[in-house]
């Protein structure tokens, strides 16, 4: 349908600049290429009006100013026409959903990455997800990082515009954009500085300190950190017994008959197997940690709370749920953000690093490095423990299974005198 041709009184207006009445005023209103009609201010006259538009117009709609042919529709009709029969230049929006659903079949992320990627494609919907794709500019993800990310670290903004470089090369590859100009957008660059760590550490006293008032739960999670260097993500999914190691599952396989080994003038009940999620694509990130009499006494400890639940770290919950979360599979079981919370809850309560900004205080995450640095201490390496990387280690072939596990040496961290 061929749009209404213009009065002679508005016959000189530039392309998509109307003058009409809104609420009993005469106004100017204009359509940008993202299909926003936008009013003038009031009291703009007609020349800066048209001068407005035709700018933005030369800008934004330059097939507009192309030379005139006799042979071809006008520059307005073959640009009315080119948006209209485009049907991959649809609002961001639309093709959002396409690009996650697609990286979740086509990029094997972890949890927290995908979920990150998530967050950033909600608030790219938020900012500009009624735009059609195409008319989107590097100018617009300036803006956006501007908005939502101005006040990250130079390592943090990377990571995001590393994530908009993916979003964006999808959209290429389904044609939404015809090129993916992100590529275009420099990351910071990083120095050293950018590499340390403005989290303060945790010493022992102040740990003990936590773990005096802690409840039982978080006491029997922060000694397991301790004995093992392994973060809350594996603590929460420790499970009493398992019968065999297995991928993605973190528990203890005892000695038959209860029988007791020595190693290294440490008792020995079983193996600890500890599967870390963050690196599970690593080698290193299968870890089998002998189960010493102290980690021994750890789940005997927890064993005090007379719970039935299959995972180490449990408690009964103060109210009713709902349900379980998705990533828990008992009602006992506690989530790994209950467990940072908590310690971080008992440590506010105890007045701890009170002259620290929260962003800079020792979370639960610091007793990671407070157990390698006492192990450290002791002559012993915590590169392989922690499943940081390939060292020397005892490799373990499972049966049929190609996981290998990296067994390391009996130690124990904490001194026996030191928890109760």
């Amino acid at each position: 349908m061929v749009g209404r041709a213009r009065s002679k009184k508005t016959a000189h207006y530039p392309p998509f600049l109307v003058k009409m009445s809104h609420r009993g005023q005469s106004r100017f209103r204009f359509t940008t290429v993202d299909g926003v009609k936008k009013l003038f201010p009031i009291g703009t006259v007609e020349q800066e009006a048209i001068q407005a538009a035709h700018v933005y117009n030369l800008q934004y709609r330059p097939e507009l100013g192309s030379a005139f042919s006799l042979s071809e529709m006008t520059p307005f009709r073959k640009a009315v026409s080119k948006g209209r029969k485009d049907k991959f230049n649809r609002p961001l929006k639309d093709w959002l959903p396409l690009v996650l659903s697609r990286v979740k079949k086509e990029e094997r992320l972890s949890k927290d990455v995908y979920r990150n990627l998530e967050r950033d494609c909600y608030r790219l919907d938020e900012f500009m997800g009624r735009l059609p794709t195409k008319s989107i500019k590097l100018q617009h993800i300036n803006e956006f990082l501007s908005k939502y990310y101005s006040e990250l670290s130079n390592r943090q903004l990377n990571n995001k515009i590393s994530n908009l470089k993916k979003v964006f090369s999808y959209l290429a590859d389904e044609s939404a954009i015809e090129s993916n100009f992100v590529l275009n957008k420099k990351q910071r660059r990083l120095t050293r500085e950018d590499y340390t760590k403005a989290r303060h550490d945790l010493d022992i006293e102040n740990y003990q300190k936590v773990y005096d008032a802690a409840p039982l739960f978080l006491k029997v999670a922060m000694s397991l950190t301790l004995e093992t260097t392994h973060a809350v993500r594996e603590i929460y999914r420790l499970r009493y017994r398992i019968y065999k190691p297995r991928e993605g599952v973190c528990g203890i396989l005892w000695n038959p008959d209860k029988e007791v080994e020595y190693v290294d003038g440490h008792a020995v009940y079983g193996m600890l197997y500890v599967h870390r999620e963050k690196v599970k694509k690593s080698d290193a990130s299968t870890v089998a940690i002998p189960v010493t009499q102290t980690i021994k006494d750890i789940v005997d400890l927890s064993k005090t709370s007379r719970l039935i639940c299959p995972y180490i770290v449990h408690r009964k919950p103060k109210q009713q749920q709902r349900g379980i979360s998705k990533e828990t599979d008992h009602l006992y079981q506690v989530h790994h953000h209950n467990i940072s919370k908590e310690f971080s809850k008992v440590r506010d309560s105890l007045g701890l690093y009170s002259h620290l900004k929260k962003s800079l205080r020792p979370t639960y995450h610091e007793i990671r490095g407070l157990a390698a640095r006492m192990i450290e201490q002791q002559g012993q390496s915590a590169t392989e423990r922690m499943a940081h990387a390939n060292a020397k280690t005892t490799k373990i072939y499972t049966g049929t299974s190609d996981i290998i596990w990296h067994q390391v040496p009996p130690v124990e961290v904490m001194p026996k005198s030191g928890q109760k």
